[in-house]
């Protein structure tokens, strides 16, 4: 009976403490009214799609492969990227995650420290694991469509996912995602159906702790139709990118 009355009270505290955290997340929710890009702009910093596809390179210059993937954490920063390299080298094609604070931004991309002689010494990650926030730390060969588990997720995870508002009302498409030059989420650029304008609009960007987790094929903006309805388009010219052309 104890034991009962013991897991009772234990779920009524989870409870209890999983609504606080939801409360907490939404009195943080940024109104639009105090929300634009100017900070944004000044700022600049990297724009997902210059960032994915961009060419890596190795420490004597060499052009090696190209970024396959973004790895950010929870607390919204990028860990780590995944570069295809090697496709030139008799290793053959290889995935390898290198962590965020080994990878240089290059003139013409990224550059990693990832040789022909030192790659094979990188072990390979398990096929049949989640890649875990713990996980980010150390450069190491993986799988090209590697999961993720609790905590992290991958830039094709949201980049093109359906955007929603209001009670799940769509409105346009994850067009990008901006960085700042520390790799931190800087805002969200949705591209809205043509009954909201023209667009590209930048959001802040609220992920776990606000509903969201990488398997789910939509991202909610926080906001309600008649918020988002009077936004700004974002002038992409006016952002400084470390990558842009």
């Amino acid at each position: 009976m104890s034991i009962k009355r013991n897991v009772c009270v234990t779920t009524l505290a989870l409870t209890a403490t999983a609504a606080a955290l939801q409360a907490q997340a939404q009195e943080e929710i940024r109104p639009l009214s105090d929300w634009d890009y100017e900070e944004v702009y000044e700022q600049g910093g990297i724009r997902a799609d210059n960032l994915m596809d961009a060419e890596v390179f190795g420490e004597d210059e060499e052009e090696i492969g190209s970024v396959e993937n973004v790895l950010v954490t929870q607390d919204n920063k990028i860990a780590a990227i995944i570069a295809q390299v090697g496709g030139f080298w008799d290793i053959g094609d290889t995935h390898v995650l290198v962590p965020w604070d080994e990878v240089e931004i290059h003139e013409d991309g990224v550059r990693v420290p990832v040789t022909e002689e030192n790659a094979e010494d990188y072990g390979l990650f398990a096929s049949d694991e989640y890649i875990t926030q713990n996980d980010l730390s150390r450069t190491q060969q993986v799988d090209d469509d590697v999961e993720t588990g609790s905590g992290v997720w991958k830039l094709t995870d949201v980049l093109n996912d359906y955007a929603t508002v209001g009670e799940g009302v769509g409105y346009g498409y994850v067009d990008n995602i901006l960085f700042s030059r520390e790799g931190e989420v800087q805002a969200i650029i949705v591209e809205p159906d043509n009954s909201y304008g023209a667009g590209p609009y930048g959001y802040p960007y609220y992920g776990y702790g606000y509903g969201w987790d990488p398997g789910q094929t939509s991202y909610y903006l926080q906001y309600g139709e008649d918020e988002v309805g009077e936004m700004d388009d974002f002038d992409y010219d006016r952002y400084d990118g470390l990558l842009d052309d």
